[in-house]
């Protein structure tokens, strides 16, 4: 059985920077960055939600060519929730290939200092990823590296959005035989993109079987 590790890994404003995506960063900070949630991970970019204060300089926004695809999903009070979709501009393409085999997603969490983020893989994925990031001139600060202390049930071992995305997949009928629900009908329940969805469902379902096989 493989075994499973998890990295907990810091990068500074100036890794960020090598990374190319310091300019996404300062927007978010300058509209009141409230929170990041990662919902899909490729290793050079990633698909974001974003809640801020403020709505962000959309024309800035607009004039990144490594910005992929933005969408202000809504207004609450007193907040604005954003999906931004990003290539890092100064990452190689074969991170993607190392990002493949973790489990879940980064969940990087952004404060004033920098940011932090968690790698959860077999040792090869995991020390893989940290290596890609280091040839790009990249130098992630390690914080602990082990095993993985996760949860004992299969689900548990899924990202709560791999897990929301996976049970609201079931109840709408995905998994029936014939099927009474597509990718674009769990995606238009979640208000995600389907591409968003497909990927979560491929990726829990992977670290399912991967438990049960």
């Amino acid at each position: 059985m493989t075994r499973i590790r998890e990295a907990a890994v810091s990068l500074t404003d100036a890794e960020l920077e090598a990374m190319g995506i310091d300019e996404l960063l300062a927007l978010t900070r300058a509209a009141g960055l409230l929170a990041v949630e990662e919902l899909a991970c490729r290793g050079d970019g990633a698909v974001l939600q974003v809640t801020v204060e403020a709505r962000l300089d959309e024309e800035r926004l607009d004039a990144l060519d490594w910005i992929d695809q933005w969408t202000h999903v809504a207004e609450r009070d007193n907040s604005h929730l954003y999906v931004v979709s990003f290539t890092a501009p100064e990452l190689p393409e074969s991170l993607g290939e190392t990002a493949a085999d973790l489990v879940g997603t980064c969940d990087p969490a952004v404060d004033e200092r920098g940011a932090t983020m968690s790698l959860v893989g077999p040792h090869d994925a995991v020390t893989g990823q940290i290596r890609e990031y280091e040839d790009a001139g990249v130098s992630p600060d390690l914080r602990r590296f082990g095993a993985y202390d996760g949860p004992d049930r299969p689900l548990d071992d899924l990202t709560a959005r791999q897990r929301e995305v996976i049970e609201t997949a079931w109840e709408l009928g995905y998994y029936e035989v014939p099927r009474e629900a597509t990718a674009d009908d769990v995606a238009a329940e979640l208000g995600l993109d389907a591409s968003t969805v497909t990927e979560h469902l491929q990726r829990a379902e992977r670290n399912l079987l991967g438990r049960l096989l």
